[in-house]
């Protein structure tokens, strides 16, 4: 039987890098010539002619160019059956074939698809089930991407009741023999891992503990081997970023390559490596993946370090291949145990080859393909169960949804078609049509419309929680617009207040109302919420990502945008974004995004119980957003960083640090705090302030309670803490430490008090509170994090300590020398004179006044 294998890379050549696809299209072409059927390898003329090598294997290979020379290039061979090495080259055939179609599924595109902004998922949706309904049969490269496929068949079209037109072919090794490993402790350990940089593979969690295992317990003698790059095919593609734990990786442990050819890299890893990586954070993408590079190190003896999550992982256990590792944690325990046991590699060696040769040999995995060429059949679905023709244009088509929308319940249509009906079927597919030239021209009259009576003003798209400021980005939200509002015409502060917003105009607030038809549009805010809660938000947090499910931000700022003339639209936190980018894309204008912290990792770092999923979903929202946006202010360098190793353009990214109110400080009188809380005269008053509703503002004070505060005890010194601020704890968590509820402004307090303690553990961002510690000229003594994002010298502006005995000698001291305090407080004092907020305004006005 002679059967054409279209491939959009070119035959498996060892002097070339190569795709995950030409090794996949190998072991299938090896795998049909032996069980003698004739096999022709077909592939884009760019990639260049084929080599000598091709002929020696049996194979005959043909290039074609465009779509017209393919189909000329099948009508001359006249195959028996048709099999496409990639789903979307189905696009490329012509309407009117009769051969079989055998269509390789191994990576579920769609899957990708998730983790790529710039596409439309719904429009991927509609483009693959158009393409399955034109295979026959289907390949997948494991059990989880059959039972992944199941149901995309059956939304196709396709009849499985008797059974799914699905063959499990996995990825296939074998192309050459080898002995087991042999490998002695005077031996230097080396473990590979690398490959492509996609965006849905995120491996620097794993990595990192791991290269810092190697260096503690291989003394020496043990490293690691990266090979990185992008995409094969990619054309003038800059090297892979590193991200900002994998530039602390010391070069005597890591050893970098770029992709190397084919041969070279299997030489390279038969000859220096001993163990194979395959570790990546858990996501759909990955729980069905069959990996490429899995097999590479298998198929050469390497054994295996994998997610216990993967379906490999099983067979890794049942042939004790390697090593299956569950979390994160575990790394380092199982490093020091395999420098332990060195004798384990090269038995784990021997039973990699064993199950490479038993379960994935070309010869063996071929079997379910060689079963369908014997009695070749067509499918011939029937009608797909959803409309796979593109609905009609939104006036922001193109945007990538990150949350379910909230829609009411569908309504059900049980009669025949109407005439009715079926002329809205044909306005869709005309719509569709249209799609191209309508979007640009409905950009380009909303745009011309916004340009009418545009004035110099901005809108603030925020949380409605800024009132009082009793909170850091309260404070930050109402200074920037008070600030701003001495530049500009005008402030609008817009939030999830549906009935009213504030107008702000030389720092003076007035509160208007929006429209009553206006206020009644939007989802319900339960059904919102409960959206939000289902996608993995975090409870406590999901008000911040409100806008992602309400469209009623975007209505509201169009409205304003369109009554005030205000073409700046400025989101507070990333899911805002979402407004403030609809209005700039309709209206014109520019869009700014204000990053109080790196969020997704904020709340990676406070919510313990976090999915992945929701991680990632977060993650996908805040980087969608800073992408879109024209300009993302981050307020420490920290910060600036964690976004551009995530791929957050460095054009966008602008650090303008937080401000202070340095004039109300110079205005308030220190309150007598010692008589306001009936505090003992001999009792030095030591302060911190924030909302403790947030959980690293009461740890930082149980930890004061329950680590510094004893050991101040112990060392004689007298002190009472007042932790300032909102929602208390309703337990007593010391008898010297005194929550005083929230406060109208915390500037006499901490001018009346005599040392400010910072005793944070976790958080993200800049604190605004050292600010205002310093703004008080107040000494402060704080831990590494709680002083973050702000670039001060310990024992300069303040006393940076971590270690808790440390923490309360360093107060002991500074309590027992008045000038030593008066010295910091001074310098600190000055540290902070740049930065009063009119300051701070007029570095957000250099990015307003681009527009």
């Amino acid at each position: 039987m002679k059967i054409l294998l279209i491939t959009h890379g070119e035959p498996l050549d060892p002097a070339r890098i190569a795709s995950g696809n030409s090794v996949r299209a190998h072991g299938l072409a090896l795998g049909l010539i032996e069980a003698g059927h004739s096999v022709v390898q077909v592939y884009p003329e760019a990639l260049g002619e084929p080599t000598a090598l091709i002929a020696e294997r049996g194979l005959s290979a043909r290039c074609y160019t465009d779509r017209e020379t393919l189909a000329a290039l099948i009508d001359a061979e006249a195959p028996d059956v048709l099999i496409l090495g990639y789903w979307e080259l189905i696009e490329l055939l012509p309407e009117s074939l009769a051969v079989p179609i055998v269509l390789d599924v191994v990576a579920p595109r769609i899957l990708e698809a998730m983790y790529q902004a710039h596409l439309d998922l719904a429009d991927e949706v509609r483009r693959t089930l158009r393409c399955y309904r034109r295979a026959d049969r289907f390949l997948v490269g494991n059990q989880r991407q059959a039972s992944f496929l199941l149901p995309w068949l059956l939304l196709a079209g396709f009849d499985c009741r008797a059974g799914a037109p699905i063959d499990v072919l996995p990825i296939s090794a074998g192309f050459e023999s080898y002995q087991p490993l042999s490998y002695t402790p005077d031996t230097r350990l080396c473990l590979v891992a690398g490959g492509v940089s996609w965006p849905w593979r995120r491996t620097e969690d794993w990595l990192d503990p791991l290269v810092w295992a190697l260096e503690r317990h291989g003394q020496g003698r043990a490293g690691l081997m990266m090979f990185s790059g992008q995409y094969v095919y990619a054309a003038d593609q800059p090297p892979p970023a590193l991200g900002e734990r994998e530039q602390t990786w010391p070069e005597s442990i890591v050893e970098r390559h770029g992709l190397q050819p084919y041969g070279a890299l299997r030489d390279n890893l038969r000859r220096d490596c001993h163990i194979g990586l395959e570790l990546a954070d858990e996501n759909p993408e990955r729980w069905h993946s069959q990996s490429f590079r899995a097999m590479e190190f298998l198929s050469l003896g390497l054994p295996l370090i994998c997610n216990g999550y993967t379906e490999l992982a099983g067979l890794v256990r049942d042939y004790d291949a390697g090593w299956v590792v569950e979390r994160v944690e575990d790394i380092d325990g199982l490093i020091a145990r395999i420098l332990a046991h060195p004798e384990s590699i090269a038995v784990k060696s021997a039973n990699a080859l064993k199950l490479v040769e038993e379960r994935f040999h070309y010869a063996r995995t071929i079997q379910p393909v060689l079963a369908f060429l014997a009695a070749p059949t067509r499918a011939c679905p029937g009608k797909p169960l959803i409309d796979l023709e593109p609905p009609a244009p939104s006036a922001m088509a193109g945007e990538v949804s990150t949350v379910p929308a909230v829609a009411s319940a569908p309504v059900v249509d049980t009669q025949a078609p109407t005439a009715s009906a079926r002329l809205k079927t044909l306005a869709r597919a005309a719509l569709g049509r249209a799609r191209p030239w309508l979007k640009p021209l409905v950009t380009t009259l909303t745009r011309g419309i916004g340009r009418l009576g545009r004035r110099r003003a901005v809108i603030l798209v925020s949380r409605s929680d800024i009132r009082p400021t009793n909170h850091g980005a309260a404070v930050k939200i109402e200074r920037t617009a008070w600030g701003l509002s001495f530049a500009v015409e005008a402030v609008y502060l817009l939030s999830e207040d549906r009935a009213c917003y504030h107008e702000v105009r030389q720092g003076q607030v007035v509160e208007r109302a929006f429209p009553r038809w206006l206020s009644a549009l939007g989802p319900d805010p339960e059904q919102v919420r409960a959206v939000l809660l289902d996608s993995g938000i975090p409870a406590d947090d999901a008000f911040l990502y409100r806008p992602t499910a309400d469209w009623s931000f975007i209505a509201r700022t169009l409205y304003l945008a369109l009554r005030t003339g205000a073409r700046v639209y400025q989101a507070e936190f990333p899911a805002y974004g979402r407004a403030t980018c609809w209005a700039r894309d309709l209206l014109g204008g520019r869009a700014l995004l204000v990053e109080h912290n790196v969020e997704y990792q904020r709340l990676a770092d406070q919510v313990p119980d976090l999915s992945r999923h929701g991680y990632d979903m977060l993650r996908k929202i805040e980087l969608g957003w800073c992408n879109r946006s024209d300009a993302v202010i981050v307020v420490s360098e920290a910060d600036r960083q964690r976004l551009l190793a995530d791929g957050v353009a460095p054009e966008r990214l602008h650090h303008i640090p937080h401000g202070v109110d340095l004039d109300g400080f110079e205005r308030a009188e220190p309150l007598d705090l010692h008589a306001r809380y009936d505090i003992p005269t001999e009792d030095a008053i030591l302060v911190y302030h924030g909302i403790y509703l947030y959980p690293p503002n009461l740890e930082a004070m149980e930890v004061m309670a329950g680590e510094i505060l004893p050991r101040l005890e112990q060392l004689g010194v007298a002190v009472t803490v007042l932790a300032i601020g909102a929602h208390p704890p309703a337990r007593e968590l010391h008898p010297r430490l005194r929550f005083t509820g929230p406060v109208e402004s915390v500037a006499p307090y901490l001018k009346g008090a005599d040392l400010a303690v910072v005793p944070l553990q976790k958080g993200g961002g800049t604190r605004m509170k050292i600010l205002d510690y310093f703004a008080a000229g107040l000494a402060v003594v704080s831990t590494a994090k709680g002083a973050e994002g702000i670039p001060i010298t310990s024992g300069v502006e303040a006393l940076i300590v971590d270690d808790h005995d440390a923490f309360a000698q360093a107060v002991a001291e500074l309590l027992a020398d008045s000038a030593r305090r008066a010295r910091l407080g001074a310098a600190a004092r000055d540290f902070v004179a740049p930065l009063d907020w009119r300051a701070i305004a007029a570095r957000y006005l250099a990015l307003v006044e681009t527009v």
